[in-house]
């Protein structure tokens, strides 16, 4: 009878041990693929397992259950797997946070399954084993039988707690983030990295980034715009940083424009005004190219009269309205308001002829400079002096005068855009010219006039008048300015009636 006894307790415990040794089924865990699908894996300890075994069963939160075959089989550890997150040994009472030197070792190889249309809610999933009373494969009857093999030393749970596990699916599992920190698990976690922690982040996408920064500078007439290109290019990290960050630098081709469109305005309406004429009704128009590229002209109208004082002598005063258009890749608009008191006196050599006049000038700037544009609104005023003597001749008159005037522009500061906005001072500029030439009668009511003034300006014109009924006196002319900054051609019409 005892040998009997210990013959018993001897097989029991060798079906113990071999119970043990075939406890190689060792870890849990799942990975959502963030398209409401979930592969579920278990872990064996034994290395280059090459086959799948037994099933899966799963009971949903409506109650309903299925039991399906493993279909997934690997060699490394999933990507995804983070220990106490997603990730299970087992200490035979519970599970704990999967651990290569505690709760069943480490795991080798591993065997899954992939479901899909998952919701949230709670799951349980539970391991069926060949030979098992819920085994679709290997039925717990026909193993008994002897008509179909149980579970193998690869795949056999090493206890009853790692047989199963529940769970309460959450949108972060099925979204691929179980434990809700940003990062995606399969890139938190690598493949292969069977201690669930943290690995060295991976490169999931490069950036890049190209910025032209611009720096305007002042070449007198000319702005200059210096433009360097940056390109940056960066591998964006399974961890959200950023690393391999590479900058060039590259010198562009400079934009240049020029800023002297109000100047090249006043250059045009200083050779206009020199002619104007405030006596009758007068009409003016002016076409001008200039020497730095700039083309336009000036426009009007002046009106006055003179009063006879007797003894040689006359006053008069007048008034006019100008407009003077610049254009090139910008423009220049200048609106002039003048008034003018004048007058003459005849001496035994000729006549002197005297004049004040003042403009108030409104101006209006635009200009382009690469892509970039900028605007710019100001006033000032214009204020000159001019004594002119005539000598007496019956064809030909030599003619002296000087001229003395001050010009001021305000400061203004430019709209648009910020890279090229410049701010400008206020100018204001004293000049001075002496004038000599002749006068010519071609024939009767016919004159030409050459002029040379001494800040440049050349100008060559013929004059008509025509006597008209009722003591009016029409005229008309043409002028040619040369000058060091450009060229223009002037044409005025006027009416005088005399009273």
């Amino acid at each position: 009878m005892k040998k009997l006894l210990a013959t018993a307790v001897a097989l029991a415990v060798a079906a113990a041990v071999s119970t043990a040794t075939l406890a190689h089924t060792n870890s849990i865990g799942y990975v959502g693929d963030g398209n409401g699908g979930l592969n579920f894996w278990y872990g064996s300890w034994h290395d280059g397992t090459t086959f799948n075994e037994a099933e899966i069963k799963i009971v949903k939160p409506d109650g309903t259950t299925s039991i399906d075959a493993f279909t997934l089989l690997s060699q490394d550890s999933p990507a995804g797997l983070i220990s106490g997150v997603n990730f299970f040994g087992s200490d035979g009472t519970q599970l704990i946070p999967y651990d290569i030197n505690a709760g069943g070792g480490e795991s080798y190889t591993w065997q899954g399954i992939n479901y899909q249309n998952l919701v949230t809610g709670q799951y349980t999933f539970v391991y069926i084993p060949l030979g098992d009373a819920e085994s679709t494969i290997c039925p717990q009857a026909d193993y008994q039988a002897g008509t179909c093999n149980g579970p193998t030393a690869d795949w056999d749970p090493m206890d009853q707690v790692i047989r199963s596990l529940t769970i309460n699916l959450t949108t972060g599992d099925l979204t691929g983030d179980a434990n809700n920190n940003g990062i995606l698990d399969i890139n938190e976690v690598a493949a292969g990295s069977a201690s669930g922690g943290p690995v060295a982040p991976t490169v999931v996408s490069q950036g890049s980034s190209r910025v032209v920064g611009y720096v305007a500078v002042s070449g007198g007439v000319i702005q200059i715009v210096q433009r360097t290109q940056t390109d940056t290019t960066w591998d964006n990290m399974s961890d959200g940083t950023t690393q391999n960050v590479q900058t060039t630098s590259t010198a562009l081709p400079d934009w240049t424009g020029r800023i002297d469109q109000i100047a090249t305005g006043n250059q045009m309406l200083s050779v206009v005004n020199r002619g104007l004429n405030f006596n009758g009704v007068n009409s003016v128009g002016n076409m001008a190219k200039m020497n730095n590229g700039m083309s336009g002209g000036v426009s009007g109208v002046t009106v006055g009269g003179n009063k006879d004082l007797g003894n040689g002598l006359r006053i008069g005063g007048g008034a006019g309205k100008l407009s003077t258009r610049v254009r090139d890749n910008g423009s220049a608009d200048v609106d002039s308001t003048l008034v003018n008191l004048h007058g003459s006196k005849e001496v035994t050599q000729g006549t002197v002829n005297f004049a004040l006049t003042h403009s108030q000038n409104d101006y209006t700037t635009s200009r382009t400079i690469g892509d970039f544009v900028n605007a710019g609104v100001t006033n000032g005023t214009d204020t000159w002096v001019n004594v002119t003597f005539v000598g007496l001749g019956e064809r030909v008159r030599p003619v002296f005068g000087v001229t003395r005037g001050v010009r001021g522009v305000n400061g203004y500061t430019e709209t648009g855009d910020v890279q090229t906005a410049r701010t400008v001072a206020k100018t204001t500029d004293w000049y001075t010219y002496g004038t000599i030439g002749a006068q010519a009668t071609l024939k009767e009511g016919i004159i030409a006039q050459a002029l040379h003034h001494s800040d440049g300006v050349n100008s060559l014109s013929i004059a008509v008048k025509k006597n008209l009924e009722k003591d009016a006196v029409l005229t008309a002319g043409v002028s040619r300015n040369m000058t060091r900054d450009g060229a223009s051609t002037s044409i005025n019409v006027g009416l005088v009636k005399k009273f």
